[in-house]
């Protein structure tokens, strides 16, 4: 089951500062539809009317103003409760894009006609079953001209996914015009952008720079051109559907948003504009005549831009068009003393009344971006006439016989304003290298898979392995190697190599009768792994490394083949991790009184021993004590050991390695009550013996420093806020935590509500740009028997930032050292150390505590004291008192505040 997603850039995680002029109230277009020259169609009579596009998305709010009567038919895909209404806002807003109605945001063809096509859910992900039965609907059933889909998967692709075949199929057997969003990654174009029928579209800001996140070529593995071509997508403004979630907002029923998701639908409308114009094109003729017409930008390349930016006046008055629309001549391989020339024909298509005359020439730059040497590309005419109503042919030939760089060629042929991009592949010095997998009896087996991953360039080598003996042709230089056969549910045979040297054609055999079992052997005959990790990591000359990495229930069934080369110290990483207890004889680990973190890393190579024995005296000891807040819960540790509350557990851990730990309990119908975890690693020496409790109150915010990165529990990036904090963390500093509360938050500004969201600790608001004050309020109940309410008040000033900042908000932790049930002995004053966070790193100035008996009846002062920069109150209790509410007001030297109640914190006994 794939899962899919629509396609948001990164800008709009970046809204801008919304200004107003004080001037004659005149509407005018916004940005991106001048910039594409839709109104000088509209003027010339091309306004779409009679073509119908298909939007492939969220659903679209058919009620919207903007999309009055544009709708003509709908299905739903999903199973969602919504149906075809868009709950989510991307749809609405591509839809809009296409065909909205509007004084100032017009859609690209406001006189075509929409079909919705609902293939992401409300969330706006979906699955691939979805997506190919909506394109067989919109495509085979419906009869559309154009289908917009500004979705895609994360990965990239080399356009035979069953996603980027299915377009391929349809275009051939409907002459329905797929246009779709090339990605956000800045990286590849995945599925189903890689498509050969495609037309692909890239982002473009309003200035025509490519946008940063707009993915780009050339296509994983065959060096194909995609994008094919741009358009805006950086800052569109357009519908906001009324369920809609996402965007900033323009007005009450506009958002901007960025993407290529925002550039597809632009080229959609335009390609609607064409199709409603010349009636018996189909999804070539308009392919080329967009790509054809589009405006290059003069520092990109084919691979960034396609043919250019879409230019829609350009597109209905030019009667030129090249079929193909663009060639990938692919590969000459390497050497090239001997390569045959190649020969690609362009046909030029007339649609006007009189013949055209044409200068015919090709502008090809070598992979330096340098001209391209004289006769390596060249055309059979330099000047072409192409009747009227007619077409005239033109051979480019390419001969990379001719002395120069090995590399990716790329430019385009020009014949009368019609662009064509091209490219082909002069290979650099390469090899083959023969690959074959034998099974655990030595026999060839097709259930295998190997990947050559470049140490020195950011590429990867994957080939067709139908029978088990692939050849892989490989640049000359260093790999990591990174094969396997057999499946998960049998047994996985792994075959890692840190460093395989590629200088001339090579064997390679990945013999399952070499591969060895891993795992670890401890001094508790009983232990069994419950989680296992399995690590090979490679670094690399470009940033980011390689490898390969593993999580199991445990080792059984994996077998590694130790590696026959080796790295330089400290460039690559064999790694393990396992998690072991007691099993409980059910499968499960219920009953068990320790539990073992064990990791070991190997330096340069897959060592020839994978089986690993550790003796307890080699590791630190640690025992955690486990607290509980409601009857009959259960605590699981790690996703692990799971017992019922409380109870405490011995824990052996590989010393001087940074452990994340976690705890949940969970009720006994299996529900999640409360979670907490580290935000910070912590490491501990051999042979210490260390005390952890987890799950003991109080219960409250919390917010963790974490190095060199900002705190993003509270944040503003521009005049955006969010907030997203738990309000159920235990008092160790390290740790945060949740609970399965009810609650809300409400974010005000200077005494005005700016938005309330249905959720504890939890906002995302724009907020008016400059300084301000603000106040943060926050409340959360939930079932257990302490901390049964939390409510916060913070108040803090802040103004607009041009990054990505914390904000200055305060949590302060009680720590009494309660029982595991919670409770402290009422006949003596209880000590309370008192520690206070600070989410942007601001100095405490003052601290003041007060205590309830009767559940926030009275209120009483308790005192207060400061030794050596540490925080306490001490609190006395009634005879009569079972429980203790605990209420703080902080002060930092800035002025910021907090003012934190929590009911029932901790019982008295």
């Amino acid at each position: 089951m794939s899962a899919w997603t629509r396609l948001l850039g990164c800008g709009h995680s970046r809204p801008r500062t919304k200004i107003w002029l004080d001037g004659p109230v005149r509407a005018s277009l916004d940005k991106s539809i001048p910039q594409i020259g839709a109104p000088e169609a509209w003027n010339s009579g091309h306004t779409g009317k009679g073509a119908t596009v298909a939007v492939l998305d969220t659903g679209i709010d058919a009620t919207h103003p903007d999309l009055t009567g544009a709708v003509v038919g709908a299905q739903d895909f999903t199973g969602s409760a919504s149906g075809a209404d868009d709950r989510d806002g991307h749809g609405t807003h591509v839809a809009s894009i296409i065909t909205g109605e509007h004084e100032k945001y017009r859609g690209v063809a406001p006189d075509a006609k929409l079909l919705n096509g609902k293939v992401l859910n409300d969330f706006g992900s979906g699955q691939e079953s979805w997506i190919i039965s909506g394109m067989e609907w919109a495509a085979a059933t419906q009869g559309a001209d154009v289908i917009n889909m500004s979705l895609g998967s994360s990965m990239p692709s080399d356009g035979t996914d069953p996603l980027s075949q299915a377009v391929n199929r349809l275009t051939a057997e409907t002459g329905s015009l797929f246009v779709v969003a090339a990605g956000n990654t800045g990286g590849m174009p995945p599925s189903p952008a890689a498509a050969d029928a495609a037309l692909t579209v890239g982002a473009v800001d309003h200035s025509d720079n490519l946008a940063e996140f707009s993915s780009r070529g050339p296509r994983w593995t065959d060096n194909a051109i995609k994008p094919d071509i741009t358009a805006p997508g950086v800052d569109i403004a357009a519908a906001k559907a009324t369920h809609g979630r996402i965007g900033t907002p323009v007005d009450p029923t506009h958002v901007r948003l960025s993407g290529t998701s925002m550039a597809a639908p632009h080229v959609a409308g335009a390609a609607a504009i064409l199709a409603a114009t010349h009636s018996s094109w189909a999804a070539a003729e308009l392919k080329s005549a967009l790509m054809g017409s589009a405006k290059p930008h003069p520092s990109l390349t084919v691979f960034e831009q396609g043919a250019g930016r879409l230019d829609v006046a350009k597109a209905v008055k030019q009667p030129l068009r090249s079929s193909p629309a663009s060639v990938s001549a692919g590969v000459a391989l390497w050497p090239h003393n001997d390569d045959e020339p190649i020969r690609k024909t362009l046909k030029y298509h007339n649609s006007g009344s009189t013949p055209v005359s044409a200068g015919v020439s090709a502008l090809v730059r070598d992979p330096s971006g340098n001209p391209a040497p004289a006769g390596m590309f060249t055309v059979s005419t330099a000047t072409l006439t192409v009747p009227a109503g007619g077409a005239a042919e033109v051979v480019v030939t390419i001969d990379t016989r001719v002395n120069g760089p090995d590399g990716i060629y790329s430019g385009v042929v020009e014949a009368g304003g019609v662009r064509t991009p091209i490219s082909v592949n002069r290979e650099v010095e390469s090899y083959d290298v023969a690959v074959k997998f034998l099974d655990e009896n030595g026999n060839l087996t097709p259930e295998s898979s190997i990947r050559f991953v470049d140490i020195d360039v950011p590429r990867a080598f994957i080939p067709d392995n139908p029978t088990g003996s692939p050849v892989a042709r490989l640049p000359k230089g260093r790999y990591f190697v990174d094969g396997g056969s057999g499946s998960a549910q049998t047994r996985l045979n792994l075959h890692m190599e840190p460093e395989f040297v590629v200088a001339g054609n090579r064997a390679l055999v990945l013999d399952a009768r070499k591969a060895r079992p891993i795992g670890y052997i401890v001094d508790k005959p009983g232990a069994k792994t419950g989680s296992a990790y399995f690590a090979f990591l490679r670094k690399t000359t470009w940033q980011g490394g390689t490898g390969s990495s593993f999580i199991w229930p445990n080792f059984d069934g994996v077998y590694v083949m130790p590696s026959e080369t080796a790295a330089a110290p400290g460039q690559f990483t064999y790694a393990t991790q396992a998690r072991m207890a007691e099993p409980d004889g059910n499968g499960g680990f219920t009953t068990s009184p320790y539990m073992y973190n064990l990791r070991t890393d190997i330096d340069g190579r897959v060592p020839a021993s994978l089986m690993v024995t550790v003796r307890d005296g080699q590791l630190a000891k640690v025992r955690s004590e486990h607290g509980i807040t409601a009857a009959g819960s259960f605590g699981r540790r790690d996703d692990f050991v799971t017992r019922p509350l409380p109870y405490t557990l011995d824990e052996f851990f590989t010393p001087d390695f940074p452990w994340y730990s976690k705890f949940a309990q969970y009720g006994v119908d299996g529900s999640v009550q409360s979670s907490m975890n580290f935000q910070v690693r912590r490491s501990f020496k051999a042979g210490q013996a260390v005390t952890e409790r987890w799950n003991f109150g109080v219960f409250g915010p919390a917010f963790v420093p974490l190095p060199n990165t900002v705190n993003t529990s509270a944040a503003r990036a521009g005049d955006v806020m969010l907030f997203s904090m738990g309000l159920f963390a235990d008092p160790d500093p390290r740790r945060v935590g949740y609970s399965n509360d009810t609650g809300s938050t409400t974010l005000y500004r200077n005494g005005e509500q700016i938005g309330t969201e249905p959720w504890s600790g939890y906002g995302l608001h724009t907020v008016p740009a400059g300084d301000g004050q603000f106040r943060l309020h926050t409340e959360a109940s939930n079932p257990s028997e302490v901390s049964t309410k939390v409510v916060v008040d913070w108040t803090f000033r802040s103004g607009t930032t041009t990054s990505q900042e914390a904000l200055p908000l305060m949590a302060v932790r009680f720590a009494p050292h309660v029982d595991a049930r919670q409770r402290v002995s009422r006949l003596v004053p209880t000590v309370i150390p008192v520690q206070i966070d600070h989410n942007s790193g601001g100095q405490v100035r003052s601290l003041s505590v007060q205590v309830s008996h009767d559940d926030g009846l009275t209120w009483k002062t308790a005192p207060v004291a400061n030794f050596n920069g540490k925080w306490f109150t001490v609190v006395s209790h009634p005879g009569t008192a079972d429980t203790v509410s605990l209420r703080a007001t902080a002060k930092d030297t800035e002025g910021n505040g907090v003012e934190q109640t929590t009911y029932r914190a901790f019982l008295l006994r």
